[in-house]
């Protein structure tokens, strides 16, 4: 199941000397889009705060599809990809609103990490049930 992540606009600061939206904005766009994501599953930032513990990024798959430009008004949608007793798979897609085309996807691995001993610790068991519940098939189609 994919959830609304980020609606916007891609501003003219955002856009780089050949006039697109440069590769570190994509990735702060995929980078919020994933305290949403966590959201839905359960992993808030009450949740992180309380239990100290919280997916760590140790992968990313970006994929540039569609360059985007100042005005450009885009939408992320992103889901559950791969959930397991320690590792859950982000999957993002941005899309440009005028006309639907995908114009980036990002797959993002992380492992559930104890933030006080810094080490790979199981997920909640309510936050994995509902990573599994709302798991998507598969790779949506670009």
């Amino acid at each position: 199941m994919l959830v609304e992540t980020h609606l916007g606009r891609v501003a003219p600061s955002e856009c780089d000397h050949l006039g697109h939206m440069n590769v570190q904005f994509y990735v702060a766009k995929v980078s919020d889009a994933a305290w949403h994501v966590m959201a839905s599953i359960g992993i808030t930032p009450a949740f992180i705060r309380e239990r100290r513990q919280a997916p760590a990024a140790v992968r990313q798959e970006i994929a540039y599809l569609k360059e985007l430009l100042a005005g450009d008004l885009i939408r992320m949608d992103s889901g559950v990809l791969e959930a397991s007793e320690r590792k859950l798979t982000f999957y993002h897609r941005l899309v440009k609103v005028e006309t639907g085309q995908v114009a980036m996807t990002s797959k993002v691995f992380t492992v559930n990490m104890d933030l006080d001993q810094r080490r790979s610790t199981p997920l909640d068991t309510a936050v994995l049930a509902r990573a599994l519940e709302r798991r998507l098939a598969e790779e949506p189609a670009r």
